[in-house]
């Protein structure tokens, strides 16, 4: 399914294929943008680790870095340079970390120590990550992320590649949600409205919970004899 295909389904469900629409193209392809980005929002990110999106400059003397727009969550970050792991720190959580240098044990601070980025802390500007120790040379951040599409949908013919094709038709859930709150005579319907949304977010939290199960390691259980 892509854009116009999705669109048509829509008008079905809403009864308004006859031209003139009620709602015209441009509305139509509105709700079929924010349909897709709630779906991700809702279900948590697209999980990532190939796309540029996924990759964050470390330039030497510079203490911040700017992440991809898309990124919602960072999992996990490595130095592209030697591979080894960034580890990633909640700002709210600085007070507490400790690390060790030669056996001694000390208080991790935001200081302009220079040398190879060992942290990054995220929380103290959207969008924004510093980085501890600040660089000596320039690097890479590759990361592993949740992030939200990387394109949105502004035209017809436009495909939904980036959640799976059984998730498509249920797209049209948020966008019957979206055009029955429109303060129209003839197009408001605060009843349907509510309906879509509530039909949407349920399948949403469904498709969550799938993959949350999915994810799940099992663990074999070892029980001692009597």
């Amino acid at each position: 399914m892509n854009s116009t295909s999705l669109v048509d389904a829509w008008r079905e469900t809403m009864v308004d294929t006859a031209k003139p629409y009620l709602w015209s193209d441009e509305e139509a392809l509105r709700y079929a943008n924010d349909a897709y980005l709630m779906f991700v929002r809702l279900t948590g990110g697209i999980a990532d680790f190939l796309s540029d999106a996924c990759a964050a400059d470390i330039v030497a003397g510079e203490a911040v870095s700017t992440l991809h727009p898309s990124i919602l969550r960072v999992m996990s970050a490595t130095r592209r340079s030697d591979n080894q792991p960034i580890e990633i720190i909640n700002s709210t959580d600085l007070g507490k970390m400790r690390s060790s240098d030669y056996g001694q044990i000390k208080q991790l601070v935001l200081d302009a120590l220079q040398g190879p980025v060992r942290y990054m802390v995220h929380g103290m500007k959207r969008g924004e990550v510093r980085w501890v120790q600040v660089p000596l040379v320039d690097d890479v951040c590759d990361m592993h992320v949740y992030r939200l599409p990387l394109t949105q949908i502004t035209d017809f013919e436009q495909e939904l590649d980036e959640i799976e094709e059984h998730h498509h038709i249920h797209l049209v859930d948020w966008m019957k949600h979206l055009a029955y709150k429109k303060q129209d005579a003839d197009g408001f319907n605060a009843k349907a409205s509510e309906q879509g949304r509530v039909d949407f977010e349920a399948y949403c939290s469904m498709v969550k919970s799938e993959w949350a199960r999915y994810m799940h390691k099992n663990r074999i259980v070892s029980y001692g004899g009597l």
